[in-house]
C-alpha cells in the first residue's frame, strides 16, 4: 500500500496537508498534534511514506514533516538523520531543535546559529546558556533581541538580569511586559519587586494573579503579605492551598 493510499479515509487527506503547513510554519503545536492525531488513527507510518519522496528530493517542509513523524514514531534516530538535513540548510527552527538535541558542548553552536538566523527561542537558549557561564552582557543582549521579538520568557529572563545589575525600574519595566503576555513567572517576579519595593497594593496584586495561575512561590510571599499586614486568616488560607499541591 502506498502512503497516499494509507492516508486515504478518515483523517488522512486533511492531514497531509495541515502537516506540511503547520511544518512549513513552524507552528510546533499544530505540527504535534496533527502527528498525535495521525498515532491514534495507525496512520503514522503510512504519513512517512507519503511525505519521504519529497523529503529526500529535498523540499523542506516534507524533510519536516519526517522529523515531527519521526518523533511520533518514537524512532529518534530517524528524526535526527532529518533534523540534521534541515539544519544543513539553515533552517532556524531546525537548527534549534538540533540544539537542543545534542549534547551540551555541541548546543551552543547550533543556538547560536540560529539566533543569528532570527529564531527567538534560539536567542532566549542562548541567552541562558552565556548566563550561566558567566558571559552576562552577550546573554542579556541575545535576551533583550529575543524579548523584543515578543518572546515573554525572555522578557522575564531580560528584566532577571536588570535587577542582578540593582536596575530595579528596567527590571519592573520588562517584568510587567512580560506579566502583561499572561506569562506567571513575570507576574510573580513583578510582584516580587513590588512587594521589596515597599508597593503592597501593587504587590498584592501580581501575586495573587500568580498565585491564582498556581505559582508556589507567588502563594509563599502572599502568605507572607498576608501575615504582615494583619490578615492571618487569608494567610493561612494561603499556606494551606500550597501544602494541597
Amino acid at each position: 500500500m502506498s502512503g497516499d493510499d494509507g492516508l486515504s479515509e478518515g483523517i488522512g487527506p486533511a492531514a497531509k496537508i495541515a502537516l506540511r503547513q503547520a511544518a512549513a510554519e513552524d507552528d510546533d503545536h499544530a505540527a504535534s498534534s496533527w502527528c498525535a492525531r495521525l498515532g491514534r488513527f495507525g496512520m503514522v507510518e503510512a504519513a512517512r511514506r507519503h511525505f519521504r519522496p519529497a523529503a529526500e528530493e529535498g523540499e523542506l517542509a516534507s524533510v519536516k514533516c519526517m522529523v515531527w513523524l519521526g518523533w511520533e514514531a518514537g524512532d529518534d534516530g530517524d528524526a535526527r538523520t532529518w533534523l540534521e538535513r534541515a539544519a544543513r540548510t539553515g533552517d532556524p527552527w531546525s537548527m534549534y531543535e538540533l540544539g537542543r538535541s545534542v549534547p551540551e558542548d555541541e548546543a551552543e553552536r547550533w543556538y547560536r546559529r540560529a539566533a543569528v538566523a532570527g529564531h527567538a527561542p534560539a536567542m532566549n537558549d542562548l541567552g541562558s546558556r552565556l548566563s550561566r557561564t558567566g558571559h552576562r552582557d552577550e546573554a542579556m543582549g541575545w535576551y533583550r533581541r529575543a524579548a523584543e521579538a515578543g518572546l515573554d520568557i525572555a522578557m522575564n529572563n531580560l528584566a532577571i538580569q536588570y535587577v542582578v545589575r540593582g536596575d530595579h525600574a528596567d527590571a519592573a519595566l520588562w517584568f510587567r511586559r512580560a506579566a502583561d503576555t499572561g506569562n506567571v513567572d513575570g507576574m510573580a517576579n513583578l510582584g516580587r519587586l513590588k512587594q521589596e519595593a515597599g508597593e503592597l497594593q501593587d504587590a498584592e496584586s501580581w501575586l495573587t494573579a500568580a498565585a491564582g495561575k498556581g505559582h508556589d512561590g507567588a502563594m509563599e510571599r502572599l502568605a507572607v503579605l498576608m501575615a504582615e499586614t494583619d490578615r492571618p486568616d487569608e494567610a493561612e488560607a494561603w499556606r494551606a492551598r500550597m501544602s494541597r499541591r
